[in-house]
């Protein structure tokens, strides 16, 4: 209503000349018009007009529309109806003219209409506000938005208008032009006769659905043997018959040796230049096309790996394949790879520069670039989100993380991404990517711990400042990499990456040059997404910072350090038995904010840091490094043990005024305190002095800006923690060394090097670490075995004089054979902890799965270090789980090794199962005191006893200890319930003394076992582990009562460690022991230091996870919705119903309650409704589905109610570890979940979430708050592996010898066997054929190979005769016993499996099958098809089976991912399964029922 009759008569004056002006065809510019007020009005679509004439009398008939202005409603209405089904590759340009201010929003609508492709320009008449309409135009806004007075005006900006609309349409044109490539046909002249013929059809079939020309597709062809001889180039003036006519006349004269590798290094260098008609700097992919008749005499992969540098992709042909024409992809190189399928999370923001410098033409190769880069990302709904951000003179964000959830839909908007120009104001398109696409609003999943990534791709120098900007976004927990093309200066890059700049700074020298680099960063991109988390550590060490507090810092960098401070609480567990945290700062002095000893929970040191004040001042380091020395002797008295000292000094600046210099208080520390000292400069730190205070280069860091601390607390605490973790090991270590053609000669010494680093850390000795190495290309080769040097220095010499062997990368060859290196006559040790590291840089030739899965199943530890080449797919499938999985672009210095890092976290926090700390345990020390008063040695018989107390988690609800020492006579010097405190069990025994007297061992052993009792503080009734833990060093006096011995030890259930030294009689302890324990003998006492480790490892192996919480809260809240099948309910009840059987279920004990959630939250019963597990897990069973909805956020915002006093909760004691909700979902919520989850750990309630299948990984992980509380039982596309089972197959072999359909029936049982744990002590198995009669096949003892049995299986064949089954089952009940290899007796599951495809004969015995069965406890499958009747079949099987039937032999198929799960509810795991995770009853549940988790999905 704002224009008026005459002003809208003025517009359409403006459009009756602006559309003459055009070429208005319909395969040529096609108009629509709209016209809007309060709301839109279609006058006419997109070519809905017969011909120019028509046009304009359809801009007659216009008529004025009055109202109000809704700006945005128009510009959505015209995205739906006018451009959404705009024809393809074509440019879209959208003229708003307006003179009124829009009362509705108008920056989301335009967004989406841009991210269609289409430039929107605006013509602002009179003083509508400009700020909202520089968020509708394009920019710059200098070319899009027009302003002028009045309406009149109009007339003037025709001829302005049609040239800036024609040079849009002419920039956006560039985005549609088709995509040609240049291709280079290498040829292979030692070709046989019969293979040329096959090049020669092949080629011009190839060629024939190319579209071949100048300036289209371009090809150019050479031949080769060992020297390479060109036919024509890529800028041949040959038309397309004529290079086919070449083709087929094309002779071939061999000049030696097939040198593929050598033809592809000299095509490099020679035909994809500018010179030979390569047009890479203009964009055009560049193929290469190797043509081969056989193998290559010299390698491939080096020369395949540097022209793949180069943007170029290389296929292989092989000519010995007449029939296929199939390309043959060499497997080192991948025409399209997606880097990024770890199962990773991410928001990753593209933030482009699109200003002047670029030009059109360059800006379509930054286009490129994103497409390839997008292209290798595992993008969608809980993986990768993708926003992108274009900035010139302005920053604008077209793409949210919300704006696209398919792959797809963000190519198409790059495709078609508008072009700006204007200036680099790189600093305010920072400041917005972290103000208006870091946020929630805008799709951000910072709030659900997804780790957030920003790319920034720029040309040149920005003109405004932007270290603070980018410092303000590293800040708020962006990780920023940094890309610069052409005239960028490496320095303002660095400026604004994050820290390490090798890792996070790319820069390219020219446009043309991207292309190359995309898959690069890719796959950056992807490692260091997966690469950001650092386990909890358990070590014990007392840990000071020193703080720079000078005028030179600002308040914002202060409260980095503070924040850099903080962030190591979460890496340690806090307190006085763990680690200690003091602090002091220093400028012109030296102040003590808090000791070491001042606090001991996290929240109070965090307060304590809170409270710091930068005082300001000098640069006195010397005197803040004076301070530490008084502090250091202090923290020696108030600890009773031994620990590691640090101290971790962060300064920006040289020490300035000092009365010494800094490395003479820093060498104090050092040496006479035994401190490690970290040192950590910033800005303008002198690294000279910093390396003077740490004194090793090693413990040496510099950043230059006091954000990147964040970044390299990583490095510092896994130095700190690998250092203690991996010393003294009782452990064998086999390194595997890929030393194939796919390494090249500088990466093999990198992987050499990284050897030497994880060496480093290792005690080697016969009773630490053993290591050996076998290198491998074509065949494994062992350059040394486990038993070859107990010298490291030695050893590390060996490993430098490794030469490299090259051949094929055969790593499954070498897989299968490695497993000889762990043999004991190679130097391996039963009893010893077993590791395999892989290193490897390429992909391997032969299948690796299985190999590798026969190692695990032989209970060595696999890891696998990738380096820049490495297979990813192929690394996981070795290593087994992503925990074993490392990565390794680059090798500088060992503090830039993240892989090698990670690998050493690894190894001291997960894989290496010492556990350091038992946690529930009784243990009663036996110590022999006899012999002299003052005798050698019983001093280091006490360090063994306390090491083990100083490694255990002391207390009246965890570890306990007892005492007694003996000679003639035994004597009690405390008992299991007497001391609770580790500092008090350690002073009695170092004051414990030698009586004198003979050594009457076997009375002192039985006196122990009745102190093992409940009376004494044993707690034998609660299923706690007890341990008699005896120390000697001499031979038994009392032979007599030894002969009873064993049998009085039987009977306790108490395990026994007979460690003995000196004169002890080693045969004489293993005849104590018996079956029941462990014996371990040191030649001297002083080679008892060497057991300590080792021992307290065993005692791991048998300590109990901490669920004797007695008096603890539990809540199940349970996911009822529609997504979750019948199995899967089952299964989660069933999951319920496992862990609560592992809890002591009691009103003043474990209270459990339930909850299902759907649409709505469905009570169940509460904390205090039922007291014992027999109550809990009939109220289980009888939970009924809801099948609604999946509403997660109003179920967490309800269940609190369960936690309070009046519905049985005993939280209002506010005992954090007491109260526990355990989440349980396989969907996704509708809604978000992180604020309720919030206010829940906000109460001190402790959240677990098991989410299974289809779970949304990003909201389990908000919900749980931490992964420490995530567990994930992912229901994958085939059935977990079946664990430990005995099953014998009964396979109906009657009826014809040819019959069709027994091949299907053989695939059932060998898919089964295929899916399982096959070995003596996993799963076995058995067949019995049958016919008339029954015959056994092989017995469950007689193969423990799968692939024996395999092998076997696939050899059976029919037997004819009728079908007796009833007498075929009888007989196979009686393979099941023991002396043919059964397991009834140990409670392993049995199963007999019948497949049969006819009805029974010998019907008369069918009546007392049931009961036979029934006797049996064998679990019965019995499996019909084609004529087998199904009701005979659920006769047999009674209440004892499962039957499934398949109409036909082909429908078998169907059948056998749903038969192995069921196989799988039955299965008893292994006991090599643990889970390191939070709350034990969960642990403990996962760990003896994990094939529940089987795929429950329909198919």
């Amino acid at each position: 209503g704002s224009i008026g009759e005459s002003d809208f008569e003025e517009v359409r004056k403006f459009l009756h000349s602006f559309v003459d002006r055009f070429n208005l065809r319909p395969d040529k510019v096609r108009v629509g018009l709209a016209q809007f007020s309060d709301r839109p009005y279609q006058e006419f679509l997109r070519g809905d007009y017969s011909d120019k004439r028509d046009l304009h009398q359809k801009l007659n008939d216009l008529i004025y529309r009055r109202g109000g202005t809704n700006t945005g409603l128009a510009l959505t209405f015209i995205r739906e109806n006018y451009f959404r089904l705009a024809r393809q590759n074509v440019p879209g340009i959208a003229i708003v003219i307006t003179d009124g201010e829009s009362n509705d929003d108008v920056e989301e609508p335009s967004q989406r209409l841009r991210n269609l492709g289409v430039s929107i320009f605006v013509i602002r008449v009179g003083t509508g506000n400009m700020e909202k309409l520089h968020t509708i135009a394009n920019t710059p806004h200098e070319e899009f938005l027009f302003s002028i007075d009045n309406y009149k005006e109009l007339q003037g900006l025709k001829e302005r208008k049609k040239v800036k609309v024609c040079f849009t349409v002419t920039l956006q044109s560039q985005a549609f032009v088709p995509k040609f490539a240049d291709i280079f046909i290498l040829v292979d002249s030692s070709a046989s006769r019969q293979e040329q013929q096959i090049i020669r059809t092949f080629l011009p079939r190839l060629l024939q659905q190319l579209n071949v020309g100048k300036n289209t597709n371009r090809v150019g062809l050479a031949q080769f043997s060992e020297n390479v001889k060109e036919e024509f180039l890529l800028n041949t003036d040959k038309a397309r018959n004529e290079i086919l006519s070449s083709i087929r006349s094309l002779t071939l004269r061999p000049t030696g040796e097939r040198k593929i590798g050598n033809a592809i290094e000299y095509a490099h260098k020679n035909f994809f230049s500018k010179v030979s008609g390569s047009r890479v700097s203009e964009g055009f992919k560049q193929f290469l096309l190797v043509i081969s008749a056989g193998e290559s005499a010299d390698g491939v992969v080096q020369a395949s790996r540097t022209i793949k540098t180069d943007a170029v992709t290389v296929f292989g042909y092989i000519s010995s394949q007449p029939h296929s024409y199939k390309l043959w992809f060499y497997k080192v190189l991948i025409f399209f790879l997606t880097e990024c399928m770890f199962d990773v999370v991410a928001d990753i923001a593209f933030i482009v520069d699109q200003s002047s410098s670029i030009r059109s033409k360059n800006f379509q190769l930054v286009r490129d670039f994103l497409e390839n880069t997008i292209g290798g990302l595992d993008v969608g709904e809980g993986k990768i989100k993708i926003a992108v951000v274009l900035y010139s003179d302005f920053p604008r964000a077209d793409v949210s993380f919300n704006t696209f959830d398919d792959k797809t839909d963000i190519l198409r908007y790059i495709s078609s991404m508008p072009y700006g120009r204007g200036k680099t104001y790189t600093g305010a398109a920072l400041k917005f990517a972290k103000e208006h696409v870091f946020t929630k609003a805008r799709g951000s999943r910072r709030d659900q711990h997804v780790q957030q990534v920003a790319v920034v791709i720029t040309d040149g120098k920005s003109t405004d400042e932007v270290a603070r900007a980018a410092a303000a976004l590293r800040r708020s927990g962006i990780t920023i990499f940094a890309l610069g093309i052409k005239d960028t200066e490496e320095d303002d890059l660095r400026e604004i990456a994050s820290y390490p700049y090798k890792k996070f700074v790319f820069n390219v020298e020219d446009f043309d040059k991207l292309n190359s680099l995309s898959n690069i960063l890719t796959k950056t991109l992807c490692n260091e997404i997966t690469d950001s988390i650092i386990p909890r550590q358990t070590t014990k060490a007392d840990i000071y910072f020193l703080l720079d507090e000078s005028g030179s810092i600002s308040y914002d960098e202060f409260d980095d350090m503070k924040n850099f401070t903080k962030q190591w609480l979460e890496a340690f567990e806090v307190g006085n038995n763990h680690v200690r945290f003091g602090l002091v700062k220093f400028a012109s002095s030296a102040t003590t904010a808090f000791r070491l000893h001042d606090y001991n929970t996290k929240a109070d040191i965090e307060k304590a840091v809170n409270a710091l004040i930068m005082e300001g001042g000098g640069t006195r380091t010397d005197l803040g490094l004076r301070e530490m020395i008084p502090l250091f002797e202090e923290a020696v008295r108030t600890r009773e043990e031994k620990v590691r000292k640090l101290l971790i000094v962060i300064t920006d600046g040289e020490s300035r005024g000092t009365e010494e210099s800094v490395e003479v208080p820093a060498k104090l520390l050092r040496t006479e305190q035994n401190v490690t000292i970290y040192a950590i400069g910033v800005k303008d730190a002198s690294e000279p002095e910093l390396e003077l205070i740490s004194g090793s280069p090693q413990r040496t860091f510099y950043v230059k800006n006091y954000d990147f601390l964040d970044e390299i607390k990583k490095d510092i605490i896994t130095e700190i923690c690998s250092f203690e973790g991996c010393e003294g090991l009782f452990a064998d270590v086999v390194f595997l060394l890929d030393g194939s053609e796919s390494v090249s000669a500088k990466d093999f010494e990198n992987m050499k090097y990284i050897m030497k680093l994880v060496i480093d850390r290792f005690v080697i000795g016969p009773d630490k670490e053993r290591v050996a190495v076998v290198q491998y290309g074509t065949d494994p080769k062992e350059e040394f075995s486990l038993n070859k040097f107990d010298d490291k220095a030695v050893l590390l010499q060996e490993i430098r004089n490794i030469k490299q062997m090259n051949g094929k990368a055969n790593t499954g060859k070498a897989l299968k054979e490695v497993l000889q290196s762990f043999n004991i006559s190679k130097g391996g040790r039963a009893s010893a902890l077993k590791f395999l590291i892989l290193l490897t840089d390429g992909e391997s030739w032969d299948d690796v799965s299985e190999p590798a899965k026969v190692l695990r199943d032989n209970l060595i530890n696999i890891n696998a270090i990738g380096m820049r080449h490495a297979n990813k797919s192929q690394i996981l499938a070795i290593a087994g789980s992503h925990d074993g999985v490392f990565f390794e672009d680059a090798v500088a210095s060992p503090k830039e090794l993240s892989g090698f890092s990670k690998l050493l976290l690894t190894l001291t926090s997960y894989i290496f199962p010492e556990c350091k700390t038992p946690e529930l345990i009784d243990i009663i020390f036996l110590m022999d005191a006899s012999g002299s008063p003052n005798k050698d040695g019983f001093q280091e018989m006490i360090n063994l006893m306390k090491y083990t107390v100083s490694k255990s988690v002391v207390g009246e609800k965890r570890v306990r200890f007892g005492a007694v020492t003996y000679s003639n006579n035994p004597h009690s010097e405390f008992t299991l319930k007497q001391y609770y405190s580790q500092t008090d069990i350690l002073r009695v025994i170092s004051n414990l003394k030698t009586s004198g007297g003979s050594r009457n061992t076997v009375r002192a052993l039985n006196y122990t076992l009745s102190y093992f009792g409940g009376t004494h503080g044993g707690r034998r009734a609660k299923n706690v582990p007890q341990v008699l833990f005896l120390i000697t060093d001499g031979k038994v006096n009392d032979l007599s009562g030894l002969a009873t011995w064993p049998e009085s030890l039987a009977n306790s259930e108490v395990n026994f460690f007979a460690i003995g030294t000196e004169d002890a009689d080693a045969e004489q302890l293993k005849e104590m022991v018996g079956k029941k324990g462990t014996v371990h003998y040191a030649k001297t006492y002083q080679d008892l230091h060497g057991l300590q480790k080792r021992i307290t490892q065993e005692l791991c192996d048998l300590t109990k996870p901490i669920c004797e919480m007695e008096v603890s809260d539990l809540v199940f809240l349970i996911d009822g919705s529609e997504s979750i099948d019948e199995p899967s309910w089952n299964t989660l009840k069933k999951t319920m119903i496992g862990i609560v059987k592992e809890l002591d279920i009691a009103q003043d004990k474990w209270r459990v309650g339930v909850a299902q959630f759907s649409d709505i939250l469905l009570h169940h019963f509460y904390l205090n409704t039922y007291t014992s597990f027999a109550e809990v897990e009939e109220a289980i069973n009888k939970i009924r589905q809801r099948k609604q909805g999946t509403s997660t956020w109003d179920a967490l915002r309800n269940i609190r109610y369960y936690f309070t006093r009046e519905n049985g909760s005993r939280n209002y004691f506010r005992l954090a570890r007491q109260n526990f909700l355990i989440l349980l979902t396989d969907g996704e919520s509708w809604d978000d979940v992180s604020e309720p989850a919030k206010v829940l750990r906000d109460n001190l309630i402790n959240i677990n979430a098991i989410g299974m299948r289809h779970a949304n990984k990003s909201q389990i992980l908000a919900i749980a708050g931490s992964h420490d509380g995530v567990f994930f039982e992912d229901a994958v596309a085939s059935p977990k592996e079946l664990k430990l089972i005995d099953i014998i197959f009964l396979m109906d072999a009657s009826g014809s010898p040819n019959k069709d359909g027994f091949q299907e029936m053989i695939n059932l049982m060998k898919y089964t066997v295929s899916k399982s744990v096959v070995g003596e002590k996993r799963v076995r198995f058995g067949a019995v054929t049958y016919s008339n009669n029954p015959h056994s096949e092989f017995t469950l003892k007689q193969y423990y190979s799968q692939t024996d049995i395999l092998r076997v299986i696939s050899n059976l064949k029919t037997s004819g005769g009728s079908r007796n089954t009833v007498r075929a089952l009888n007989y196979t009940l009686s393979y099941f016993g023991g002396t043919h290899g059964g397991r009834r007796a140990k409670n392993v599951p049995q199963v007999l499996f019948l497949i049969t495809d006819g009805k029974v004969n010998d019907l008369s015995g069918l009546a007392t099958w049931p009961e036979s069965l029934a006797n049996s406890e064998v679990n019965f499958f019995a499996i019909g098809t084609e004529d087998a009747d199904a009701e005979q079949l659920k006769e047999m099987v009674g209440k004892k089976g499962t039957v499934h039937y398949a109409k036909t032999y082909q429908d078998l198929h169907g059948l056998q991912k749903r038969i192995t799960q069921e196989l799988c509810d039955l299965t008893k795991p292994s006991k090599s399964y643990s889970y390191h995770q939070t709350l034990c009853a969960i642990n403990f549940f996962l760990e003896m029922n994990s094939t529940f988790y089987v795929n429950v999905s329909s198919d």
